[in-house]
């Protein structure tokens, strides 16, 4: 089993961004991924690029953008840099938009969007151009293919990743018969388009926190939870597994959700926190964390990670918005990377 290290890039701490990539590399980490939401975070290439010039080998990359903020010529470019700078360890991430799209007042991007401009990303790689709505596009220098990601958790996503993607951070959560799912939907695309699903590099995303026990880590990362909640709650929940009694409970967080404090870490600026009450509030706190979270101490997290080795997840991408963030590096480092290294 392999590990991702997620970490968002703020302007005021890119020095302890990049410590935090080299302390992930050496800790045995696999990838260290950042997120792409201009409202929110530093710009998304140089964040890379920190990760790039502070690690040796891990794989980086974006978890994850969008089609909406830039033109596919211009996410090529920038991918295309930050792969050669890494010496090819560089992979893009393109996905419908979160909190990016949301706090530059864009909607989400549909599935033909996402289609359309990862196929435009491709081939730009490919061929050094492409037709894009219309207009011909054209990216001559580039040097390698960089690999494509996407990041779905509905079934459409998760179909069109199989289709197109050439690796997936699937957000469908730890639901038995959503593993399963996944994979098959996966299977599905990749079928349509005449490949093998082992053609698609799978990931599991979690959100991580550790504490002196599950509830004590919960309550560090509530607000962490509570964005993957919100992301399950859009669009349709046909399809994703979500009992009926959740469901509206996950419409009224979507309806309160603030994108603005879509990183909100308990504990960091000593402000109040807008959006972690309602994991309590709207009773949403053992489904969330059972759904989408590792969570506890370390004895805690091996017996989580086993559960979820049995039930099929092969690599977590875990994204790390708590406050000790070299504590939970040093614990993957030193107990957890090393136990499932060759599971």
């Amino acid at each position: 089993m392999k590990f991702a290290f997620g970490n968002p890039a703020h302007i005021h701490n890119l020095d302890e961004f990049g410590e935090l990539a080299r302390m992930a590399d050496e800790a045995g980490f696999s990838m260290v991924v950042t997120g792409d939401s201009p409202g929110l975070t530093a710009e998304h290439f140089v964040a890379l690029t920190t990760i790039a010039q502070n690690t040796k080998t891990v794989r980086l990359g974006s978890y994850i953008s969008n089609p909406m903020m830039r033109d596919p010529a211009v996410a090529a470019g920038g991918a295309a840099t930050v792969d050669a700078i890494s010496g090819g360890r560089a992979f893009f991430g393109v996905s419908s938009g979160d909190s990016a799209a949301y706090n530059l007042g864009l909607k989400p991007a549909t599935q033909a969007r996402i289609e359309e401009y990862i196929v435009t990303i491709q081939a730009l790689f490919d061929h050094g151009e492409a037709v894009y709505q219309g207009r011909q596009i054209k990216l001559h220098w580039r040097h390698r293919r960089v690999p494509i990601f996407m990041a779905p958790g509905g079934p459409k996503g998760l179909k069109l990743a199989g289709k197109v993607a050439d690796g997936a951070f699937i957000e469908a959560g730890f639901v038995p018969e959503a593993i399963q799912d996944a994979y098959d939907r996966i299977a599905e695309g990749a079928a349509e388009a005449g490949r093998s699903p082992d053609d698609i590099e799978m990931w599991w995303h979690a959100r991580a926190g550790i504490g002196t026990d599950r509830e004590d880590a919960i309550d560090k990362i509530q607000s962490g939870i509570l964005g993957i909640g919100n992301r399950l709650g859009r669009f349709q929940q046909e399809g994703k597994f979500i009992p009926d009694h959740i469901w509206p409970k996950l419409q009224e967080l979507k309806r309160r959700y603030d994108f603005l404090h879509h990183e909100e870490i308990k504990g960091k600026s000593g402000a109040p926190l807008s959006n972690a009450p309602l994991l309590n509030e709207l009773g949403l706190r053992d489904y969330l964390a059972d759904r989408f979270a590792v969570v506890g101490n370390t004895e805690d997290w091996i017996a989580r990670i086993e559960s979820l080795r049995k039930a099929g997840v092969k690599n977590l991408a875990l994204t790390a918005l708590m406050p000790d963030k070299k504590a939970f590096i040093e614990m993957m480092g030193r107990h957890i990377i090393p136990r499932f290294k060759d599971a």
